[in-house]
């Protein structure tokens, strides 16, 4: 049964295999983006990838960014033999107290009928019954009142939300998935873009701002964030006003990009097929929902992804270069419930 149901799950969230003879033909015109065995001075960076202007994937930049190991702890699950589940520390959580995040919620269309809804019901009762300490029955009340929000139709145009939350929420589905099978734990539930200035002290000390950006430009940092979520993580085809080091601190995540003559013309030809004239430069809720999500997710991910598409598979310690105005979707690469973290800064 779980086998079948799997089946059903698309190439979108499922990782590209690591060895390219095992790939469909079409995949193999998939472009590598280049890369390099890290660490590396901020002169190499800026030879390599500022004045290139190509994307450039450093393999073991981070292993001292102090976040990778004070931010994560393991636990064990009681009367358990799987494997044990990450958490966020006490390190991380602690500093936050009342602190609100942004958080999205995208409920998931390509779950059998009712699971979907099902999930965060589940994950609702379960922490009003078993979690009986604050904050966990105010999260319980809260969850389901943007529950509400969603509604009770599958309409794949209803089914993303942004609203802030506590970090407590984070911690109370981790803590909730790997008591389910993958198919009932809450996934696509996402802290995304939290400005790193926001976060309390200890931790913005944990993600100082690496040399590399600092000194391989002209020192300009225009903003920063984390990226924390239940996987699949996915972000849908955009480009962003600068430039853009992107950094994997948990889970793995995979990028597709376009330079931004081709990306620009591929999210045109997107617009055209759904009767649309979008602006390419001000993307809001409409790229995360809807007929344009599904329509550029099939151009990007599937056989209908242009030859000259790059790729860059960013595990754990590795970092992507993202050259401005360049077009990208990410996505993480497993699907079942699990943590992944990033974070950016954007800079010139």
């Amino acid at each position: 049964m779980m086998r079948n149901s799997l089946q059903q799950i698309p190439n979108l969230f499922l990782s590209r295999p690591r060895n390219s003879s095992l790939l469909p033909q079409w995949s193999r015109s998939i472009c590598d983006v280049r890369q390099i065995q890290g660490p590396i001075s901020p002169e190499t960076f800026r030879k390599e990838a500022l004045e290139k202007n190509e994307p450039f994937l450093i393999k073991g930049q981070l292993e001292a960014l102090p976040a990778m190991t004070r931010w994560f702890s393991f636990y064990t699950v009681p009367k358990s033999t799987m494997k044990h589940p990450v958490s966020l520390s006490d390190h991380f959580t602690r500093p936050f107290d009342l602190k609100t995040v942004p958080y999205e919620l995208t409920v998931p269309s390509w779950r059998p009928r009712g699971f979907d809804g099902d999930n965060i019901d589940r994950f609702i009762s379960w922490m009003a019954k078993t979690q009986t300490a604050w904050p966990h029955l105010y999260l319980s009340s809260y969850l389901h009142d943007v529950k509400q929000q969603l509604g009770d139709e599958y309409d794949e145009n209803n089914r993303f939300l942004r609203f802030d939350a506590p970090i407590s929420l984070m911690s109370a589905a981790l803590r909730y998935n790997p008591t389910k099978v993958s198919l009932q734990r809450v996934t696509q539930l996402y802290i995304a873009q939290a400005p790193i200035s926001d976060l309390p002290t200890a931790l913005q000390e944990d993600l100082a701002t690496p040399e590399i950006v600092l000194r391989a430009g002209k020192g300009d940092v225009y903003g920063s964030s984390i990226w924390l979520g239940l996987e699949p993580t996915y972000t849908p085809w955009h480009c962003d006003p600068n430039p853009n080091y992107f950094c994997q601190i948990y889970g793995g995540k995979v990028i597709r990009l376009l330079p931004p003559g081709l990306g620009k013309s591929l999210f045109r030809k997107v617009q055209a097929e759904l009767g649309q004239t979008g602006s390419s430069t001000i993307r809001g809720d409409e790229m995360m929902q809807g007929k344009e999500r599904t329509l550029l997710t099939t151009k990007v991910w599937t056989e209908e992804a242009p030859e000259d598409m790059m790729e860059a598979e960013v595990p754990r310690g590795d970092s992507l270069f993202i050259p401005k105005g360049w077009w990208h979707s990410v996505k993480s690469f497993d699907y079942k419930g699990d943590l992944n973290a990033s974070v950016n800064w954007w800079f010139r």
